[in-house]
């Protein structure tokens, strides 16, 4: 059974790690730590590999409009406007598509958002990427070392691949059915030995499991969920708590 699991995460989730099937940011500014006197409510100032996040900025899939996903995009964090504000997919923006996805799997919208970067550099570009990287803009059904299956490619699909895999990643520690639980330590292919704090941590690690401080992995997911929700924050798109 472990085995069938392992399996399973590593078609449906992030377990590749190589750069040219563009699993990994390449924008030099997620790697920079902003400074540690800001809040980021949901995301502590100093990295944590054991409460990655919280669970609100996990599973709080109302927080953000399309409206207001559209603005982030058109004056992101990274102090341009992101190809994605030009975007449309089945007939949507992409920031309807994100909202979307969003609220049909019960994710919060800014989780998406860090996950397409984290992946595949998506919500940094000013340009349009190679359809390669947004077929698997949250690498998921994107197996390493092995084309992605066709059901999952195109972006409209990744969000909502990724987003119902992180969903049930999340509800399987909750049930305490999954290979990553709240309050379970186990090791990750650093190794390190991680003992997740709530839901949302253990979600992560089972969707990539690595540590990869200042490299990769969740350390990334946390510096750029933190960045977003600080921009989001400050643009009056979440409330600051």
């Amino acid at each position: 059974m472990k085995k069938f699991v392992v399996l399973l995460i590593c078609a449906l989730g992030a377990c590749t790690t190589g750069e040219d099937d563009v699993a990994g940011s390449d924008e030099a500014a997620d790697y920079e730590v902003d400074p540690d006197d800001g809040k980021g409510d949901g995301v502590a100032a100093v990295f944590n590999m054991h409460e990655v996040v919280g669970d609100d900025v996990f599973v709080d899939s109302g927080q953000m409009t399309a409206a207001e996903v559209q603005k982030f995009f058109e004056a992101s964090p990274y102090g341009n406007r992101s190809w994605l504000a030009d975007y449309s997919v089945n007939g949507m923006s992409a920031a309807q598509a994100l909202v979307k996805a969003s609220t049909q799997e019960g994710i919060h919208p800014l989780m998406l958002l860090a996950r397409m970067q984290v992946e595949a550099t998506l919500v940094s570009k000013t340009a349009k990427p190679t359809q390669t990287r947004i077929d698997k803009a949250l690498g998921c059904g994107c197996p390493d070392g092995r084309a992605c299956d066709a059901q999952y490619k195109g972006l409209y699909n990744q969000l909502v691949c990724g987003g119902k895999f992180l969903r049930r990643l999340y509800d399987a520690s909750a049930d305490g059915s999954g290979q990553w639980t709240k309050g379970t330590t186990r090791r990750t292919l650093d190794p390190k030995s991680v003992t997740p704090r709530n839901h949302a941590t253990a979600a992560l690690y089972a969707y990539t499991p690595w540590v990869l401080v200042g490299t990769g992995g969740n350390w990334l997911v946390w510096n750029i969920t933190r960045k977003y929700v600080r921009h989001a924050e400050a643009e009056g798109y979440i409330a600051a708590n």
